[in-house]
């Protein structure tokens, strides 16, 4: 079972046997900018995920296999005549696709939580308050089902029945019927979360491949996941943003997860590492930009170190990459906070990406309103 949000189809029910694939998802990354292209045969289903500029990911699967990413891609070409699909596709919102398109790289949060133990319900409010993006994969006893419920940010987005053909049902009958199903039946709870600031593409297989830089070609990164980007010195791992206290001795260096005692400044940190994530992906997905995202920071944090002086890269006392932000100096949040966003400005300014830039911010100054109201942040 394929999940795609089918709420906002622009074309449906082609037939694959007329469809160049290679044409029609450049023609659909120009018209709509981001969504997915969903494939249904009687003996297969097949999506691919795009923005404007790149092809995120794709799923490919019947009744012999799974496929993912460029193998999946592949395939679909390959058997796009021979299967004649149906062919839909639909607009999905610039800061939802990365979730749909990463939904098969989730990672495991919480496992095997008994509902002799943990109520559904509970569990949703507490992952609400965990600012969760990922799902709860439901498993219900007494072949009852179950299913998935979908965040984004900690907000629930929807759900998909176990026993359905992968349509997102946004409606809270869903979720309140799941509730009352596991209270009546039990059943077993998993937890799942998505990493958006993963940032990977594809290319068509007709395509020669774009020659990788030094970075993409490191061996630890693993070459079925083309152009999964690698920061370029190895740093100590911070704790995941999710995971719970493990009580052990703090690092030198303070990670995006400090100790409960310090939840401001944890969500602070995680504030301004979002904000960097998604200008990295912005500009690393522009192909019109020929500069490296790393150097160019870092080339911004040089010339305001005068003003600010954690931000010396020489000084080490704050670093972003891979994602993560690391912040060890004395400076106070405020002046920390004042200092990222006049880079961030100064950098979106600079190369021209305001407007695309903006698409991306919504589910950024919807998660953290509060702090963004505290610091009068106006970007």
């Amino acid at each position: 079972m394929i999940i795609i949000p089918r709420e906002e189809p622009v074309v449906q029910n082609l037939n694959s046997y007329f469809l160049k694939i290679e044409s029609m998802v450049e023609h659909y990354q120009g018209e709509i900018g981001t969504g997915g292209i969903y494939f249904k045969s009687p003996v297969a289903e097949a999506v691919i995920f795009f923005d404007e500029d790149n092809l995120l990911n794709s799923h490919y699967q019947d009744r012999k296999e799974r496929l993912v990413g460029t193998a999946a891609l592949t395939k679909i070409i390959a058997t796009s005549s021979i299967n004649n699909f149906s062919v839909s596709v639909y607009q999905i919102k610039p800061e939802r696709v990365y979730f749909w398109a990463n939904l098969a790289d989730a990672e495991p949060l919480y496992g095997n939580l008994d509902s002799e133990f943990t109520d559904l319900a509970a569990l949703i409010q507490k992952l609400e308050g965990e600012k969760l993006t990922g799902y709860i994969d439901v498993k219900l006893n007494q072949d009852a089902g179950g299913g998935l419920v979908f965040f984004f940010n900690g907000e629930v987005i929807g759900g998909s029945s176990a026993k359905g053909e992968g349509h997102l049902d946004r409606s809270a009958a869903y979720r309140d019927d799941m509730i009352s199903r596991s209270r009546k039946v039990g059943g077993i709870f998993n937890v799942n979360r998505i990493q958006l600031n993963n940032i990977s593409s594809m290319q068509m297989p007709a395509q020669a491949p774009k020659p990788m830089t030094p970075e993409e070609n490191d061996p630890g990164t693993g070459v079925a996941k083309a152009y999964r980007h690698t920061g370029k010195t190895p740093s100590p791992k911070p704790v995941k943003q999710a995971s719970r206290p493990t009580g052990s001795t703090s690092p030198p260096q303070q990670s995006i997860a400090p100790t409960p005692a310090a939840a401001d400044s944890k969500r602070i940190l995680e504030m301004l590492q979002m904000l960097l994530s998604l200008l990295e992906r912005v500009v690393k997905s522009n192909r019109k930009l020929k500069v490296d995202f790393e150097t160019y920071l870092n080339k911004t944090f040089m010339e305001k170190a005068d003003k600010y002086e954690f931000l010396d890269p020489f000084a080490g006392e704050f670093r972003y990459t891979n994602g993560q932000i690391f912040f060890s100096g004395k400076a106070g949040y405020e002046e920390l906070v004042r200092a990222i966003i006049e880079c961030v400005k100064e950098i979106v300014v600079s190369l021209g990406i305001i407007g695309i830039f903006g698409k991306y911010l919504e589910s950024w100054r919807k998660g953290f309103s509060n702090e963004i109201m505290d610091f009068d942040i106006e970007i």
